[in-house]
């Protein structure tokens, strides 16, 4: 869900002019950054399941995605930018929480409460043919509806996020 993850982040440099723009962008996606650290390490596991969306299952990555270790990254992320201030510290590690609040409702019941929890949140979003429009409305509602414009490159922008998702879409996939 990247879209949604840099639409935030582009919203929230549009409200923080001062935090550092690749600072947010990398913030709405350390959660993932993680992951793939956490999953070489053998820490994190994923399944492919070619013909069936997203492409993978996410068998385990509670260290990673978890609502507690969110909170946890968040506050660490956000601590290695207090000497530029308050609020910018605050922003980045809004932005790497965000990356919970957003997958929440694409991921399939595989975001824990904390490390080992049993209880397991999601909605499902990526189960459905059409997950993607929910990334492109996100796009549009938080970034360029505000604008009161598609601004610049935007549609260019949505035009890349389609295509990615089509050419990576599991009904393209051969059985």
């Amino acid at each position: 869900m990247y879209a949604g993850h840099f639409a935030l982040g582009l919203a929230l440099k549009a409200r923080t002019p001062r935090a550092p723009t690749w600072a947010i962008l990398l913030g709405t996606g350390f959660l993932d950054v993680l992951f793939g650290i956490f999953v070489l390490l053998g820490i994190e596991r994923t399944t492919m399941t070619p013909g069936r969306s997203p492409g993978f299952t996410l068998d385990f990555i509670d260290w990673s995605h978890s609502f507690a270790m969110a909170l946890v990254w968040a506050g660490l992320y956000a601590a290695a930018f207090v000497k530029r201030g308050r609020t910018i510290a605050l922003v980045l590690g809004f932005a790497v929480f965000s990356h919970f609040l957003l997958d929440l409702p694409m991921h399939p019941h595989d975001l824990t409460l904390w490390p080992g929890s049993s209880t397991h949140l999601g909605f499902a979003l990526w189960h459905t043919p059409y997950w993607w429009w929910v990334e492109l409305a996100l796009y549009y509602i938080m970034r360029a509806r505000p604008l009161g414009t598609f601004g610049g490159h935007a549609w260019w922008a949505s035009a890349v996020v389609l295509a990615l998702h089509v050419f990576n879409s599991p009904w393209l996939s051969p059985a």
